[in-house]
């Protein structure tokens, strides 16, 4: 086993278990090995992550997107409006189950990459304390949630095109636990990562579909000028920033008034790099994915501050 170890060191494994071939692959909800199949990988270009091998999930519970709502519900009501600090990572400290904590850095302040994180992590502990399936936290190690690398789900949610990983969406789907969704699909507990006309973004929770008077539009139609969504933006003081909800208009309906706090500008597009858009999947339907070559030549993930600026248009 340890020379086939050695053979494999430069490769990227992202097992099921989020481990390398000398552990045990873990299978979540028993997932038949005869319906794993191998996943062939281009040497250049974006192909890097194809989507994965899964098992469907039960047809009444495909998504995870009741347990993303939950965990918003639970963080705006415990965590809200605490400040927003480029540098600073999750409200508080988090329990990976029973193999350790994620520290949180410089708490309760966070931003909006982390703030998506901080949403999933929240959703993983409601999942396993209702269902009483713990389980899921032997998909992805620890690590995966503190590292930056091409191997560490943070390091997709933390965007790096090189990793092709534009946004929260893109994390999910490389590690086999989420699928692409059109914006015009989109349910309440999605992801996005947007880019507005002035060369900035945000990593948000989708909420719901709004018109120009800011109403809840609950499924896509023609009055739809943006939507309602959920993450840390704003001022550092509390009270001011944090975690919260705003309402994003895309750039080609101006800026409309509303009683809410807005966020103008933002871009409408078809391109996933630049309106990134996906669905989180119920943990009965998560795959893996075989080894799979990594360029050496893979940096880890640097967060782009200047990108991620948390201003919107009423702060």
């Amino acid at each position: 086993m340890r020379p086939m170890l050695n053979l494999l060191a430069p490769m990227l494994f992202l097992f099921a278990s989020g481990a390398f071939a000398s552990e045990p692959a873990f299978i979540l909800d028993a997932v038949r090995s005869d319906a794993i199949g191998a996943v062939s990988v281009p040497a250049t270009g974006n192909e890097m992550f194809p989507s994965p091998v899964r098992r469907p999930a039960p047809p009444e519970d495909p998504y995870f997107n009741a347990y993303i709502l939950k965990a918003v519900d639970f963080l705006y009501a415990n965590y809200g409006l605490l400040g927003y600090d480029i540098h600073s990572v999750l409200t508080h400290d988090i329990a990976y189950h029973t193999y350790g904590t994620i520290p949180a850095l410089r708490a309760p302040l966070t931003m909006c990459v982390a703030a998506q994180m901080e949403v999933i992590l929240t959703a993983y502990r409601i999942y396993a304390e209702e269902t009483g399936n713990y389980l899921i936290y032997e998909y992805l190690p620890k690590r995966s949630f503190e590292g930056l690398s091409v191997t560490d789900i943070k390091g997709h949610i933390w965007v790096n095109p090189e990793f092709n990983a534009h946004g929260t969406a893109d994390a999910l789907i490389n590690f086999g636990m989420g699928e692409r969704t059109e914006f015009e699909n989109l349910k309440p507990g999605s992801f996005i990562n947007i880019n507005r006309t002035n060369r900035t973004g945000h990593a948000v929770t989708f909420i719901a579909y709004i018109n120009i008077t800011g109403a809840v539009q609950h499924e896509y139609n023609s009055s739809v000028v943006g939507f309602k969504y959920f993450s840390s933006q704003g001022g550092r003081n509390a009270g001011s920033g944090g975690f919260d909800y705003r309402y994003a208009v895309f750039s080609k309906f101006g800026c409309p008034t509303m009683p809410y706090k807005r966020d103008c500008n933002v871009i409408y597009s078809a391109d996933q790099k630049m309106l990134t858009t996906g669905t989180m999947l119920n943990p009965k339907s998560w795959g893996r994915l075989t080894p799979l070559p990594a360029p050496v030549s893979l940096k880890d993930t640097v967060f782009n501050g200047n990108f991620f600026d948390g201003i919107t248009t009423d702060d």
